[in-house]
């Protein structure tokens, strides 16, 4: 089993055919209608994670046409009570994925923080989950799907500090010991511009890697307004994205795809590759709640005074709510000595890619494309599929189910978050830190499962503002192992 668990996702996309251009692929026909290991050719899904991601998550997992049900849903908040509505609706529409599949009785509605496992529960070894929650909650939901019996598709990251990456890799053990099959949200891999590209360059077209370039940089993201009565646990699980407990700041829940390419390359598809070391640095600016503003806060406590003031003056703070950063740069240095140079940023009005880059002793090349040093185009890639990545790694996971295929995304994408904490704990701390120390000393960000409620403290809490800038971890004092 851990021979097949390292199989790369070359070899995995070329021993299923799926590399052959013009060829029809995993749709129809290219899928096997062979029982499923629990000896029933119907698969059951359970959905964990209501949001915009599962919303389109479970319609990517339904379009692959196999006998598949969706039978159960779960979200922390009432929103699975809405996703469940809508689906039901489509089951009848001839243009919907989603005809004929759905069976969502409201005693299979779940809600709440236990509401994974009352889904889970629904299901039989041998059936699917899909994990599309926040982060952070990903290592609980990911161990008990797994200690079910059930193969997985689960977004990305997959943890949002070290104990959950040592927490995830183990139950990527356990489901290679159960024959399971992993699939994570890490949907570059299943573009030809990215695995064609990839093999290029391990065939040597352009020379040993001397270092690669990736980028994230975008624009400050969506945040919600606090609601008058809401407790603090609600209106952080509400902006999961601004606090790095639950989302591990933007360099693990966006910059982690281009991580993940940056570490492919460097590792030649070694799903366990990983660098040595990070040395970074980074920020607060453009989500930081301008002094001026700060100074004329009431106190907390005051709760009428400081929802006048909260009212007043949320337009000019609100976006840049919680306690995230907005933008970091990391240099990973691997053991052969190449590195791996990162950034991201949220900062309007600034130079904004999503891009992988790569340079070679022998030429440079981006995903799709290699050229010479003399710029020369020296390969690029022809194939051409008749779907895109987010249906594409849905029709690899049910293949590999159906038939029984070697699949276990969950160590290349352990791996990746892991190295998104990694750089987020160099760039907060302000001096190199080692891959060894990071995964095996670095602190806990979730709270334990138990602790997880609605009246419950969060791990981090406001300040007598109301703010979060005493958390916001600070350069020259933060330290990664307290």
């Amino acid at each position: 089993m851990k021979e097949r668990s390292t199989t790369s996702r070359r070899d995995f996309l070329k021993t299923t055919g799926t590399l052959a251009a013009g060829a029809t692929l995993l749709s129809g026909l290219g899928i096997g209608r062979s029982a499923h290991a629990a000896g029933n050719d119907q698969i059951k899904i359970a959905l964990v994670g209501c949001g915009g991601r599962g919303s389109g998550a479970i319609r990517d997992r339904l379009q692959v046409g196999d006998n598949a049900k969706l039978v159960a849903v779960a979200d922390a908040f009432g929103r699975a009570e809405g996703v469940a509505r809508g689906l039901r609706e489509e089951n009848n529409k001839d243009d919907s994925p989603c005809k004929g599949k759905i069976d969502l009785p409201d005693e299979r509605v779940f809600v709440g923080f236990d509401a994974y496992r009352k889904a889970i529960d629904c299901l039989s070894p041998g059936d699917q989950v899909l994990i599309t929650t926040s982060p952070g909650f990903r290592p609980y939901h990911y161990r008990y799907a797994i200690e079910k019996g059930c193969h997985v598709f689960m977004e990305k990251p997959v943890c949002t500090d070290a104990p959950g990456y040592r927490h995830t890799m183990v139950t990527n053990e356990m489901a290679d010991e159960k024959g399971l099959k992993v699939c994570v949200g890490l949907q570059r891999r299943y573009h030809p511009n990215y695995y064609n590209w990839a093999k290029a360059i391990a065939d040597g077209k352009i020379g040993d890697i001397s270092f690669t370039r990736v980028y994230w940089n975008g624009n400050t993201p969506w945040c919600q307004s606090r609601n008058r009565g809401e407790t603090e646990m609600q209106f952080q699980m509400r902006n999961w994205y601004h606090f790095v407990w639950l989302c591990g700041d933007n360099i693990c829940e966006q910059h982690v795809h281009n991580l993940d390419i940056g570490n492919w390359i460097h590792g030649k598809g070694d799903p366990k590759a990983h660098p040595v070391s990070a040395n970074a640095q980074g920020g607060r600016q453009e989500k930081a709640c301008p002094d001026d503003i700060r100074r004329i806060a009431p106190p907390y406590a005051d709760q009428d005074a400081w929802w006048e003031w909260y009212n007043k003056h949320r337009g000019d703070f609100n976006p840049r709510y919680g306690q995230a950063w907005d933008h970091f740069f990391v240099e990973f240095t691997y053991a052969d000595g190449s590195k791996m140079f990162s950034q991201c940023r949220h900062i309007p009005n600034c130079w904004n890619t999503e891009s992988e880059h790569i340079h070679g002793f022998g030429g440079t090349g981006r995903p799709g494309e290699l050229w010479d040093r003399e710029g020369k185009s020296i390969w690029r890639n022809e194939e051409r599929v008749p779907k895109g990545p987010f249906h594409w790694e849905h029709d690899c996971l049910v293949k590999a189910i159906r038939e029984n295929l070697p699949m276990n995304d969950g160590y290349h994408g352990a791996g990746a978050s892991m190295i998104a904490v990694l750089g987020r704990m160099a760039a907060f701390y302000g001096k190199e830190l080692t891959w060894d120390d990071a995964v095996n000393k670095g602190k806990a960000y979730v709270p334990a499962e138990e602790a997880l409620a609605w009246d419950a403290d969060p791990p981090i809490m406001p300040d007598e503002d109301g703010l979060y800038e005493k958390s916001v971890a600070r350069q020259g004092v933060y330290n990664p192992f307290e």
